[in-house]
């Protein structure tokens, strides 16, 4: 089984429109058994956040929601507090980079981060790519909310990789997701120091090629036990994602 903790979907600006066809199209061709999805892109977090949440009242046992918070914008408390209430989320996403913000400098996160741990939501933070978006960064938050678990996205890319596999182990709540890491040397010490139980396997579809998500670990020869941690059982104990979507309405 895989399950692809991260990805998007595609949205088309001039008719304000997601490709729910392609994305699990995807899957399909891909053998992804289940897939975290946000909309990172259009016009507002509210309208993103309610294209998801219908994605996953259509397809409750392969979908899993992820809502998109911007701290920058004026309701965004309660647009946190109404994904948690609605059902239909088991993670948020945060992108420094997307949204241009310090996160250090983001008082309004603690906030966004205790409703998140009040309602058992990991908090993944984007990382990688630029001085918004260093794991020491969200690390911040990762020591003030013990209680939270958060997932790097990215694993710091190119830019940071080295410096997030020195950080993880030194924090219980951090956990790494692969998408977008191709640095062998990066990975292989990862593997090295990171507990198996901290990996989530990650395509960050549609901007990467799904099958070359998988097959990045093939040449590492990784054991078996460290691959079914990653591709299924560490999110699977994470979202506890074979229980069905939750009621509630998104609109």
């Amino acid at each position: 089984m895989i399950i692809d903790y991260h990805s998007h979907i595609k949205w088309d600006r001039d008719t304000n429109q997601y490709d729910t066809a392609a994305l699990l199209q995807d899957m399909e061709e891909n053998q992804i058994d289940k897939r975290v999805v946000s909309a990172l892109a259009g016009f507002s977090a509210r309208e993103q956040n309610n294209a998801v949440a219908e994605l996953v009242k259509a397809n409750p046992e392969r979908i899993i929601g992820s809502a998109v918070i911007n701290p920058k914008e004026r309701g965004c408390v309660e647009e946190m507090e109404r994904i948690a209430a609605s059902g239909y989320f088991k993670t948020i996403e945060l992108d420094s980079m997307e949204h241009c913000y310090y996160p250090e400098t983001m008082p309004v996160l603690d906030t966004i981060i205790e409703i998140a741990a009040a309602n058992h939501m990991p908090v993944n933070v984007f990382t990688g790519w630029g001085c918004r978006t260093m794991p020491a960064q969200w690390a911040y938050y990762a020591k003030r909310h013990p209680d939270m678990t958060m997932v790097l996205l990215h694993m710091g890319t190119t830019d940071f990789g080295y410096g997030c596999v020195e950080l993880v182990p030194q924090y219980e709540n951090l956990m790494v997701e692969t998408s977008c890491m191709y640095e062998f040397p990066i990975l292989r010490k990862a593997f090295s120091q990171i507990p198996k139980e901290r990996f989530l396997f990650g395509s960050h579809y549609p901007d990467k090629l799904t099958v070359c998500s998988v097959h990045t670990f093939d040449l590492l020869k990784l054991p078996e036990e460290l691959k079914e941690c990653m591709f299924c059982k560490n999110a699977e104990r994470l979202l506890s994602c074979f229980s069905k979507a939750g009621g509630g309405t998104a609109g």
